[in-house]
């Protein structure tokens, strides 16, 4: 699968404030065939990571220009279903082992019925041996493996990788690019940007694409690469590697500023008109044309490593044309690395499915395999339950010990109130927090594997939320029983059942607002943004209970908006409602002995349990659908 682009123009706008943006990517283009591994280098800032972006799909928004697929106008939805995007940074499912996330990959990107070819692949790439370990606790080299060989499984034609030796000792940086090597080498088209490689890892590379500024100042293999320099007049020295010569001492050699040489990059820009020139080592018919790669036909011949016969290409300003053999194959057949790297068609691996839907398998299939994925890295998060389980219970021991047995004094008004408070805001800080310093990171793993087509953004957040629902209730339920029989409160059985349904509707609520933080800012962010959030909630929640009656009626609708003030009415409603019989009084005279007195001095004897659950749960719908547009926000390209 050859892929090209013209005249691509990629606009970085701000968000914030208006402007013309700033042009990242000018005017390049370029081609890149399959069976090679191809570089994308220059200096930083250069352009590398948003040109592989936007030629992978990664980042659409302010690009334009042509994309093409062998030729034709490029089908995005069909081209995404036939590629795969490795981050820099290798993220991984955590507590689960390699081979467990091989199957689960497997489980998402084949259709049903299909052979999993998880151990095949796995001994391919030298991981077979590692199959049962975390993948948390792999090396640099061996993550960057695994992140191959997940996206191996439904065979992709096309891979892009963003810095993949980055991290990486010189050995296993070594071995990293001769395995995308032999990926190339079975027909895939491997493109990868890279800082200056040293010269033994520069000639492992069949094509380099080197940017500068924004714009392309060499295009073509690497063996043409020195004959470029030398024809234009600049002889690289023997002792120079070729890639660090025409980067560092070209693009700088005159120039006394950090940044490149505007002189210099227009010379070399010229030269290969900003990519439309592709410099082969392995033309029939070398000339020293300069007419453009839109207006001319280079037919260019190499050989295959097995010497099976050469293969010519032809380069036109309409398509990448050449003759093989159409392979088709049964869908419910799988094909191992060593065979395809033997077959006589270089295509034999570039099956594509044709489908109208973006994921092989149905929504529903995708959130079980969610479900099931979760669930599991729950329970083996035995550091975390245990935390949570203790968080719990000292908290909830400590409430009862500081209100123990007062909840029917009719003396100790306030300390009700303070008692409702106090629980409400527990409920509040205590899942607001989690999300907002664990789910940043989260974010980047899970929109990866959606740009990969792995599943759909509605069945992973459906099976998010279900995921979360047993040990946060049953942790509630702990700490709701544990107070509701220290405290005294007298029990019957709709008051215990209202006690505890309050107390994880408030859970619920908090641990939206963390996660729609979580899902659109950063960890540091998030940390101050947090507890912002929950500030005005809580002004609102103790807001004139002393003066209730005196409060005007646009203060009590703007009260409603707070779930913690909703939250401290209903558990009050609860605690002091559902014929509650008058409080024990040891003093001489209880003025709040009556539940009836303390509502009404309240200004709420009016007011529903019920009623305030339902603000609270559109409260609660209202922040977790903010945090799925977040998400979707962040997962746009």
């Amino acid at each position: 699968m050859d892929l090209e682009f013209r005249n691509l123009t990629y606009t970085v706008y701000n968000k914030i404030v208006r402007g013309p943006g700033k042009q990242v990517v000018k005017g390049v283009s370029g081609r890149f065939m399959s069976g090679q591994l191809i570089a994308i280098m220059g200096p930083s800032g250069a352009g590398k990571s948003s040109l592989l972006n936007v030629i992978s799909g990664y980042k659409s928004a302010g690009v334009t220009g042509e994309l093409l697929v062998n030729g034709q106008a490029r089908d995005e939805q069909q081209f995404k279903r036939s590629s795969c995007y490795i981050t820099q940074e290798d993220l991984h499912q955590p507590l689960l082992t390699v081979r467990e996330a091989m199957d689960v990959a497997a489980k998402f990107k084949l259709p049903r019925g299909v052979k999993i070819p998880s151990e095949e692949i796995l001994q391919q790439l030298g991981l077979l041996e590692h199959q049962h370990t975390k993948t948390d606790l792999l090396s640099g080299g061996q993550k960057k493996r695994l992140s191959i060989a997940l996206e191996l499984v439904n065979n992709p034609p096309v891979f892009f990788l963003d810095e993949p030796t980055s991290g990486l000792d010189t050995v296993t940086t070594l071995q990293c690019v001769k395995l995308l090597k032999q990926l190339a080498r079975q027909g895939r088209t491997v493109v990868c940007t890279i800082h200056q490689p040293p010269a033994s890892l520069f000639e492992m590379f069949d094509q380099a694409y080197v940017l500068a500024d924004g714009r392309c100042i060499y295009q073509g293999d690497t063996e043409a690469m020195v004959p470029h320099l030398r024809s234009i007049g600049l002889v690289c020295p023997r002792h120079h590697n070729p890639a660090d010569f025409i980067v560092i001492f070209y693009i700088f050699f005159f120039s006394y500023r950090s940044t490149e040489n505007p002189e210099n990059v227009n010379i070399m820009c010229n030269e290969t008109l900003n990519g439309k020139i592709y410099k082969s080592s392995k033309l029939e018919n070398i000339t020293t044309t300069s007419e453009p790669m839109n207006n001319m036909q280079l037919k260019i011949c190499y050989q295959t490593e097995d010497e099976s016969g050469e293969t010519e290409i032809v380069l036109s300003n309409e398509k990448c044309t050449y003759k093989v053999q159409q392979y088709n194959e049964p869908s419910n057949s799988t094909i191992s690395l060593s065979r395809m790297s033997t077959d006589d068609s270089s295509l034999a691996w570039m099956k594509v499915q044709k489908s109208t839907s973006r994921f092989p398998t149905t929504y529903f299939q995708q959130f079980s395999i969610l479900l099931c994925r979760m669930l599991l890295q729950i329970s083996r998060n035995r550091q975390a339950l245990w935390i949570q389980t203790i968080h719990h219970v000292m908290c909830a021991v400590l409430v009862g010990i500081c209100f123990f047995k007062t909840a029917n004094d009719g003396a100790q008004m306030f300390n009700h109130l303070k008692m409702c408070v106090g629980l409400v805001i527990f409920f509040a800080y205590t899942q607001i927090m989690v999300p907002v310093l664990v789910y940043p990171q989260e974010v980047k793993l899970v929109k990866k594997e959606h740009f990969n087509g792995w599943y759909g953004l509605l069945p992973y957040y459906a099976a998010l939320t279900v995921s979360k629902l047993p040990v946060q209730i049953s942790l509630n339920m702990i700490f709701c029983t544990t107070v509701f029989f220290m405290v005294g409160v007298p029990f019957t059985i709709p008051r215990f059942v209202m006690f505890c349904v309050i107390g994880n509707i408030i859970s619920l609520v908090s641990e939206g607002i963390g996660m729609a933080i979580g899902s659109m800012f950063s960890v540091t962010n998030g940390c101050a943004i947090g507890p912002a959030a929950i500030a005005p909630f809580l002004g609102l929640a103790i807001y004139g209970f002393d003066f209730a009656h005196r409060i005007p009626l646009i203060m009590n609708i703007i009260m409603k908006t707070s779930y913690i003030r909703c939250g401290v009415v209903a558990m009050v409603l609860t605690v002091f409602g559902f014929g509650r019989k008058p409080l024990e009084c040891k003093e001489m005279y209880c003025h709040f002995a009556k539940p009836d007195v303390l509502m009404k001095y309240l200004d709420i004897e009016n007011s529903s349990v019920y009623f305030e659950i339902a603000i609270m749960v559109f409260i609660m719908v209202s922040v977790r659908f903010l945090c799925y547009m977040g998400l979707r926000w962040r997962f746009a390209t």
